[in-house]
């Protein structure tokens, strides 16, 4: 089942690391729960992501076309999979991080949830409000990049 997460939500992680998820993003995991999750470092950014095992496993067959006889996919499977672990959301809506996790990323006791499609992005609340803070016209930029296939309308070229 494909489920594409929606919404930034601002959480606390207690002493243990376990962040209480908003009802508004339990009720988006509803279908897919008791399939379990995976959670892993980001390779881009210092923050971690959780995959809904699903979404995970389509990952993984997508990894496994990569020829394993070539050291740049081995390094990259193994830099992309690093800190991998299985997780669950227990009965009282808590996700329980891995404390060396938590460590890695610099994950205190303010998180935020940013969606990212079909996975989350966990962060830090410092860190994460650092990584979106960009002066408008770089976030411009940034979306004629990725989005945009016309010309921007000052481009006269």
């Amino acid at each position: 089942m494909d489920i594409y997460f929606f919404g930034t939500y601002d959480c606390k992680a207690d002493a243990k690391g376990r962040v209480k998820l908003p009802v508004t993003l339990l009720s988006q995991m509803t279908p897919i729960r008791n399939e379990g999750f995976v959670i892993k470092r980001s390779m881009y950014d210092n923050c971690l992501e959780l995959y809904p095992m699903g979404e995970w496993n389509t990952v993984m067959k997508e990894l496994n076309t990569k020829s394993r006889y070539e050291p740049e996919n081995l390094e990259f499977i193994r830099k992309y999979t690093a800190g991998l672990r299985p997780v669950e959301i227990d009965s009282a809506g808590r996700l329980l991080i891995p404390k060396n996790l938590i460590t890695t990323v610099g994950i205190t006791k303010e998180v935020v949830l940013a969606s990212i499609n079909k996975n989350l992005e966990i962060w830090d609340k410092a860190l994460y409000e650092e990584s979106i803070k960009a002066p408008s016209e770089e976030n411009a930029k940034l979306a004629r990049k990725v989005m945009g296939n016309e010309k921007p309308k000052d481009d006269v070229s």
